[in-house]
């Protein structure tokens, strides 16, 4: 299966667009676009592994309370049961891709 951005249909957060892309038992692919000098909110994932991957933009990303400044190319893991933020310190979106893998599997 193939799909193309300007295909994707858009979920709109007070902080981000959310463009998801795939979506399986196992595995999810979204495209976030966080707006300038916005936040996606401080939560944990119990039940699943994150990679993220900084398209374009800079941003802070706080990893159990580690802060690390990243930019187009950084690539994050983010293990289950870790508390994570990602906020764009920057005057143009942050666009990221991120990689869930659901442990166990979703049915």
């Amino acid at each position: 299966m193939i799909k193309h951005f300007a295909d994707l249909a858009v979920e709109p957060q007070p902080y981000a667009d959310h463009r998801p892309i795939f979506e399986t038992g196992r595995l999810n692919v979204t495209h976030v676009r966080i707006h300038p000098g916005e936040t996606v909110p401080r939560h944990t994932h119990h039940d699943e592994d994150q990679i993220y991957h900084v398209v374009s933009g800079a941003g802070l990303v706080v990893l159990d309370g580690e802060r690390t400044e990243v930019s187009a190319g950084s690539s994050m893991l983010i293990p289950m049961g870790t508390e994570h933020e990602i906020t764009n310190t920057g005057t143009d979106v942050l666009d990221y891709v991120f990689f869930v893998v659901f442990v166990p599997a979703r049915a």
